[in-house]
């Protein structure tokens, strides 16, 4: 049997390195084309949400207050990105109806409230309480009747 030379150890010890090297390069690949399909998943929810958020509108109430002697108002607004439709709303802590909205009986539901939009509805508040709670509804291009109850301050 012949012995090893240098050169013989240091073919083997190439071959070894480079088969060490191939290995750990398939293993970097791969793991890089995990990474990239992780990103791509994570680019394609973010666009489905954004679709999906593009199709909404999201509709708060604000109280506006006004100088002594005049009647507050209830300013209900548009901070989505989709137009509401058929926007009504209930005070749902005021049974007794304290708090007297002036408005036309045929203004709710009000049609339509583009993004950003808002219309304002005066009222006289004579409840004890200093919370009460609106229940808001609306339609948008991505669901009907979608509601949000929010809770604030209404001062007398």
């Amino acid at each position: 049997m012949e012995q090893f030379t240098i050169a013989d150890w240091i073919a083997l010890v190439s071959v070894i390195i480079s088969l060490i090297a191939l290995v750990k390069s398939f293993l970097t690949d791969r793991k890089a084309k995990d990474l990239d399909l992780q990103l791509k998943q994570q680019q394609i929810q973010a666009h489905e949400q954004d679709v999906i958020e593009s199709k909404k509108a999201d509709i708060e109430v604000n109280v506006i207050q006004t100088p002594r002697g005049e009647m507050n108002s209830l300013r209900f607004y548009n901070k989505g990105k989709a137009i509401a439709l058929n926007i009504r709303f209930d005070i749902t802590d005021d049974p007794e109806d304290n708090i007297m909205l002036r408005m036309p009986k045929d203004f709710l539901p009000y049609p339509t409230l583009h993004p950003q939009q808002s219309f304002d509805v005066r009222f006289l508040n004579q409840a004890k309480k200093p919370h009460q709670t609106i229940k808001i509804v609306w339609d948008d291009a991505y669901e009907k009747n979608r509601s949000k109850e929010m809770t604030g301050h209404v001062k007398h």
